[in-house]
């Protein structure tokens, strides 16, 4: 971790190792993953039957017109104690917020400059990184205790098999006020709304929290093609790009994060993507619908998709290590191996991984910056 400059009051913003190249503007198209060249996918397109080409055909229409109405009303910017409420006054609540959402414009207006954009190049990076001072870090943890003490409580029942939503908590406003309090206090204090502002072109805010424990009893990341026995993860295991409306996350390390601790990692510069809107909400709907996943029910389905809709987000299990995209993100990734109290702000559209726990246990909040 390189130590750039001093930010506000004991905050230090933090640089990309000297290794890490950010990479070039990956222009996005389908045949940046080669399905029909892959050991795990050629097969299973050549000989889809037609009852399962209806089938994944019938499951991706459902999933994208759901989407499309996810992002017409900009959900994600939506709070959680609002989406959660199932009151009648709840749900005009919910109305109301989508309302002014789908009137209020793009969700992102404008990406700035590199110049425009201060404190991190976060519009040339695409992430940001700061610590804390030992003061803050320590309120933050007390304000966090009861709920990374609920989760792991809900964690020790897992049946050893435990997927990645068992790992992530989800706090509300209303019930943890201190502990939004206390994130709110802390981001505005490191300059992250301000990087954020900048970066989306209008006043960022604090959408939700979620607390997440990680560790070695996790599976989500390693079991990947159960079917063929890999013996060996590909470099690029678990990459993905968010199925998200452009949203912002700030990851808060609330312990020490090493190589093997699972690591937040980024590709820099993969935030300037080139990719066109109906491609990103194709990637979108297929990691929403279970289309994207590597066991073999899954493959077989999405094998079955016309080839325009054989993409998805969650594209790094798919990629082998001899591809172009596959090297391009082995040179830009950066894996932020950092102390207690770093902040990791990113564009959760540009290609990232984490929680890959394969020593201790590594504790975070990741927060959606909306």
């Amino acid at each position: 971790m390189r130590i750039r400059t001093m930010a506000a009051s004991g905050y230090l913003t933090v640089e990309p190792e000297s290794g890490v190249q950010p990479v070039a503007d990956i222009g996005w198209t389908p045949a940046l993953v080669e399905y029909e060249r892959h050991d795990a996918y050629r097969e299973l397109i050549d000989r889809a039957s037609l009852a399962t080409r209806l089938e994944a055909g019938l499951i991706f229409a459902i999933s994208m017109a759901k989407l499309l109405v996810k992002r017409t009303i900009k959900y994600e910017f939506i709070p959680y104690d609002v989406r959660a409420d199932r009151s009648v006054a709840g749900r005009l609540r919910f109305a109301g917020t989508a309302l002014r959402n789908i009137v209020s414009g793009d969700a992102r207006s404008r990406k700035l400059s590199a110049a425009e954009a201060d404190a991190g190049k976060m519009a040339e990076h695409g992430i940001h990184v700061v610590t804390m001072p030992r003061d803050r870090f320590a309120v933050l943890e007390q304000a966090a205790r009861v709920e990374f003490d609920r989760l792991a409580a809900r964690r020790g029942r897992s049946n050893g098999k435990r997927q990645f939503e068992e790992s992530r908590g989800q706090a509300s406003r209303a019930e943890q006020r201190e502990l939004f309090d206390a994130i709110e206090t802390t981001l505005r204090e490191a300059g992250i709304f301000d990087v954020a502002s900048a970066y989306l072109g209008r006043k960022a805010t604090l959408v939700d929290v979620n607390p997440q424990i990680n560790d070695t009893t996790d599976t989500f990341w390693r079991d990947i093609f159960p079917d063929a026995e890999l013996k060996t993860l590909p470099p690029t295991a678990y990459c993905h790009r968010d199925a998200s409306g452009g949203d912002l996350k700030a990851i808060i390390y609330m312990t020490d994060v090493g190589d093997r601790n699972g690591p937040f990692s980024y590709v820099v510069g993969s935030n300037r993507m080139k990719i066109r809107r109906l491609d990103d909400l194709i990637c979108e709907a297929n990691d929403s619908n279970g289309l994207a996943g590597t066991d073999a029910r899954a493959r077989a389905r999405f094998a079955a998709l016309p080839r325009k809709l054989r993409q998805k987000g969650s594209f790094g299990n798919d990629l082998t290590p001899d591809s172009a995209l596959g090297r391009e993100i082995g040179q830009g990734l950066w894996a932020v191996t950092a102390g207690r109290g770093s902040i990791v702000l990113f564009d959760t559209k540009g290609i990232h991984r984490g929680g890959m726990v394969e020593a201790g246990e590594r504790r975070v909040i990741t927060c959606v910056i909306g």
